[in-house]
């Protein structure tokens, strides 16, 4: 009995050992498995405090570079934007009246002409000197063949010598024409010193100003009329002939813008409220205007402080270059397609195949005339007097429209007829009307181009009025056109009709004997004569 007691009380005493035991190694791992999940717990919050760290500076990266690209993005559009702004500001020919619906005026800033900035562009200028050293070429070229030829280096000497023969008589017509301009000045200032001696609003005032109109008129319709005369008279070239003609023309605008910018003054003066009496301009403003590259009168101009020689004789020299180029083309490229028109029955089909041939040179020669005058001989007179505003020209090149086309390719011209035609017909005559006043503007500037053609050569033969009064105004009021490549489609078939047709007529008049004796002669067009025969 007490055997089995003790050994029930061993049982128990190792009973009791062993749940100690067991609970010691239940209470161990139950403190492992926590610490185990607090260090579990430790590292998972800070792999996702490292995680929400990156995730905070890559978005901040990402904010901060989207933020950059942004703001890179507006200042490239700003300076964009100034820059076309300026462009815009730096080639535009107009400046808003201060009176309430009216048109803007002519403002002069200091500028170059378009192909002079487009030069400082490395691509364009190696455009330029591709094309002169093709000129380099040709000019070799034709050396060659006239040697070949004839035995001598002709290059188109002859055709120039041809067509500027008499310049002694051209620059006697012209010194008289200036001398008779400086006497417009004189009696300007006449009419305005002697004007404010009759009383205002009286008859007497009236009649002084009217007499005078039209003693003006009187003047300039003999203005025309005799060197016209002395041009038929003296039997003046081609060349010798659109001299005389085009200087006449030139001087008529001076005058006209002369007088319609001063005399509103002297018209509107009332000396009872004014201060001071006004004076006509000094005659140093006058002779200045009279040779300066504008047919817009103002009383000062933006003006270079130096004249730049070297830019001057680069200039003369291009304006020597393009007039070889020039007799080259038609001495190689022209003449001999039309020379024999009318010695022989015309065969049409090589009738057609030689206007198509005289499209590309017609064309070049287009261009030619427009880089001698209004770039070359523009810039260099332009630099003789240190007149600032050089913009002759916009670039017409790019036209998609023959609107765009006729306001870009000759501002000298076209500020001189918006300025004194379009804008006094819009604002006085026509009560606003904008077709009519350009209607106007159109049929001025188509008789004086007609009018220098058909004096230069002698005849009367409509054909640039026919293109440039009738299709272009079709093209411009009816089929609105919107292509560069149809602009210049239709520029190459119209010189190339030109060309053609003028040479024709010349050629006609040289070879085939006239149909009448008398004035209709000159009217009829005597090719067409030569092709019924």
């Amino acid at each position: 009995m007490s055997a089995t007691t003790e050994t029930c009380g061993v049982d128990e005493k190792f009973s009791e050992d062993g749940m100690a035991d067991k609970k010691r190694e239940i209470e161990a791992m139950d403190l492992g498995e926590i610490k185990l999940r607090e260090i579990i717990r430790d590292e998972f919050q800070g792999h996702m405090k490292e995680m929400r760290e990156d995730m905070s500076e890559l978005f901040d990266n990402r904010i901060v570079n989207m933020a950059t690209d942004i703001l890179q993005k507006m200042e490239t559009v700003v300076s964009s934007n100034s820059k076309d702004l300026s462009e815009a500001a730096k080639y535009c020919n107009r400046i808003k009246p201060s009176e309430e619906d009216g048109l803007p005026r002519k403002q002069f800033l200091p500028r170059n002409s378009m192909l002079t900035d487009l030069y400082e562009i490395k691509h364009i200028r190696t455009m330029y000197n591709v094309i002169v050293t093709v000129l380099i070429i040709l000019f070799i070229h034709t050396a060659i063949y006239d040697i070949r030829t004839t035995g001598s280096p002709n290059i188109a000497i002859s055709t120039i010598k041809k067509g500027f023969a008499k310049l002694p008589v051209v620059l006697f017509v012209w010194t008289l024409m200036t001398c008779s301009t400086f006497g417009v000045y004189a009696a300007f200032c006449f009419w305005a010193t002697r004007r404010e001696q009759q009383p205002p609003k009286s008859f007497s005032r009236k009649v002084w100003d009217y007499g005078w109109l039209t003693a003006l008129i009187a003047y300039e319709i003999i203005f025309i009329i005799l060197p016209t005369k002395a041009v038929l008279k003296e039997e003046l070239p081609v060349a010798s002939s659109m001299i005389v003609l085009m200087e006449l023309t030139r001087m008529l605008m001076k005058k006209y813008a002369f007088v319609r910018s001063v005399a509103p003054r002297f018209l509107t003066y009332k000396s009872h409220s004014d201060m001071e009496t006004i004076k006509p301009p000094d005659f140093s403003k006058f002779l200045y205007f009279l040779f300066a590259p504008t047919l817009v009168y103002q009383e000062s101009y933006p003006r270079a402080k130096t004249i730049r020689w070297n830019i001057v004789l680069v200039n003369l020299a291009e304006v020597m270059a393009v007039i070889f180029c020039v007799a080259l083309l038609y001495e190689r490229l022209v003449e001999p397609n039309f020379k024999d028109f009318g010695t022989q029955p015309v065969e049409w089909g090589m009738l057609i195949l030689n206007i198509l041939s005289a499209m590309l040179p017609g064309t070049m020669m287009f261009v030619c005339g427009f880089y001698c005058l209004l770039h070359s001989w523009m810039n260099a007179f332009a630099e003789l007097l240190r007149f600032g505003d050089k913009m002759f020209y916009k670039d017409w090149w790019n036209s998609r429209t023959y609107f765009m086309y006729y306001r870009t390719w000759n501002i000298v011209v076209h500020d001189w007829l918006y300025s004194y035609i379009y804008k006094d017909m819009y604002e006085i005559v026509t009560r606003r009307n904008k077709m009519l006043s350009m209607i106007t503007v159109f049929s001025i500037s188509a008789i004086f181009h007609e009018y220098i053609l058909s004096f230069t050569f002698r005849f009367f033969y409509p054909v640039m009025l026919t293109l440039f009064a009738g299709v272009g105004m079709f093209f411009l009021f009816v089929l609105k056109t919107n292509g560069n490549i149809f602009f210049w489609l239709t520029l190459f078939v119209g010189n190339g009709l030109m060309a053609s047709l003028y040479c024709m007529e010349h050629y006609a008049r040289v070879n085939c004997p006239p149909v009448r004796d008398d004035f209709l002669d000159y009217l009829i067009p005597r090719s067409w004569t030569c092709i019924l025969q």
